[in-house]
């Protein structure tokens, strides 16, 4: 009679301890199946979260001593203008965007222009002909601008500008009813030139600037005036335009630092101008919880592994020494140890197939509950610093770029790395609800995993429980049968 047939009669045989060893490998496939497909469940949340998230840098143009094309000049006025002879042109941003991994950029940059447009006035009064001044926001393109992408403003009308537009421009809905002017329409701007841009696009201000704040008229929202690389290089004749920042976006977080290393290894771009800032925060900080699950299901599915092999261990040693009397039979029958070793294997393996199987139905129904419950804890809120000195850059470009430093607040293209409240609180929001809503299933591979290692435990344990008995010399065990 063949090992495997020996095997099946025994189990079928011996119903009562066959019941009792699927029951105790259904109760331990349930735990490591779960766990399985709970640590698959996060490491597929990092992945989304990663590609929702993305990883940023930014190069921005270096405003110091060490920086070769840096100038300062002062008025007199007590006024310092900060400028470059060199900013971020659009053959630096193609030679980064060149780079693997890259997922798009944003870069922004604003003007003060005059405009023939009746603007609104700010509460704090400003020298000259500064209160009739507006920002004219350069982007390579409005969809990606922090404005539009932390909520403040929503396009109405129209479209986004792209860099595919030339002498476009998006202005707010206020400003287009104060004026009377509709999609298509043209409006002035004056810089060193007069450039002449169509309304391709109308904004809506979703989060208004706060009732009582201290605004001057170029800062107010309902002013500012989006246009396109084309018509900044229009309103300042033949200077070489370019950007103060750019911030790139990546496709993987987790690749951010390699990213960067290939960029400070660019040789077309010269260094000494430029600087480069990492923002990996927003993600880090949304990926912790995921990451924490991660480690605390991989340290279960350890422990579980590790338990279970004791307590089959345990049990099948127990068992063994109720079966003296049938090894020695089977060793004075000529079957080896070998032989009697793999009966017993195939016997729990025989029940263990049956075991894993059903845990896939009982690992379903629990991996949903106790992942949420892993999943259960705070997220701290945002904190937010601000500088004492505000620092606004002026113009994006050659000798006129500008960083004004002045008493009065003034509202910058929000800086890198350094979220609006409602924006901090969207992407935590974003990040809560990546984790909250972790959907865990168990697939093929988790089952296979199962299989894998539920067979290695088993071998361990039927090799750890025969070794009392197939350790004795076959006249030792006839003389216990004795």
């Amino acid at each position: 009679m063949g090992t495997i047939r020996r095997a099946f009669l025994y189990v079928t045989r011996k119903k009562g301890k066959s019941v009792l060893l699927f029951f105790i490998l259904l109760i331990m496939a349930t735990f490591v199946l779960t766990g399985l497909s709970a640590r698959e469940a996060s490491r597929e949340a990092q992945k989304n979260l990663r590609e929702a998230l993305g990883g940023e840098f930014q190069v921005a143009v270096n405003l110091s001593e060490s920086n070769p094309y840096f100038r300062k000049d002062e008025d007199g006025a007590g006024n310092v203008e900060l400028y470059t002879e060199l900013p971020v042109t659009q053959e630096v941003i193609d030679a980064v965007m060149g780079i693997g991994g890259m997922k798009y950029y944003h870069a922004s940059t604003q003007t003060l222009v005059s405009t023939n447009l009746t603007i609104f006035p700010g509460n704090v009064p400003l020298k000259g002909d500064m209160n009739n001044k507006i920002y004219a926001r350069t982007v390579s393109g409005t969809e990606n601008s922090s404005f539009f992408q932390s909520g403040i403003m929503e396009l109405a009308e129209g479209e986004h500008i792209t860099e595919n537009v030339r002498n476009g421009a998006v202005i707010s809905k206020a400003m287009a009813d104060q004026n009377s002017l509709k999609l298509g329409d043209t409006i002035s701007l004056q810089a060193d030139e007069a450039v002449k841009v169509k309304i391709i696009g109308i904004y809506e201000i979703l989060k208004p600037d706060p009732a009582f704040a201290s605004i001057v008229t170029y800062e107010k929202l309902e002013n500012q005036i989006f246009i396109d690389m084309g018509t900044l290089q229009d309103l300042f004749g033949n200077v070489p335009s370019g950007f103060y920042d750019v911030t790139f976006t990546v496709e993987d977080p987790a690749e951010l630092e390699e990213i960067i290393s290939q960029v400070n290894d660019l040789s077309s771009i010269d260094w000494r101008a430029f600087t480069v800032t990492t923002n990996n925060q927003t993600y880090l900080d949304a990926a912790a919880p995921l990451q924490k699950l991660q480690t605390l299901v991989s340290s279960m599915i350890f422990v579980i592994a590790w338990v279970s092999g004791i307590i089959l261990s345990l049990i099948l040693t127990m068992w063994g020494r109720g079966r003296v009397h049938e090894t020695g039979v089977f060793l004075s029958l000529g079957i080896g140890k070998t032989q009697i070793i793999g009966q017993y294997l195939a016997e729990v393996l025989m029940i263990a197939a049956l075991a894993f199987g059903c845990s896939y139905f009982t690992s379903s129904a629990a991996a949903d509950q106790i992942a949420n419950e892993l999943l259960g804890q705070n997220y701290p809120a945002g904190e937010e610093q601000t500088a004492g000195v505000t620092i606004t850059q002026k113009d994006g470009f050659s000798e006129d770029v500008a960083v004004s430093i002045k008493d009065d607040p003034i509202l910058a293209d929000m800086a890198f790395g350094q979220d609006t409240g409602s924006e901090t609180e969207a992407l935590e929001d974003g990040a809560k609800a990546d984790t909250e809503q972790i959907s865990v299933a168990v697939d093929f591979y988790n089952m296979l995993e199962l299989y894998l290692i539920g067979t290695m435990i088993i071998i361990l344990s039927v090799g750890v429980s025969s070794l009392s008995v197939m350790r004795l010399r076959p006249r030792e065990i006839l003389s216990k049968m004795s």
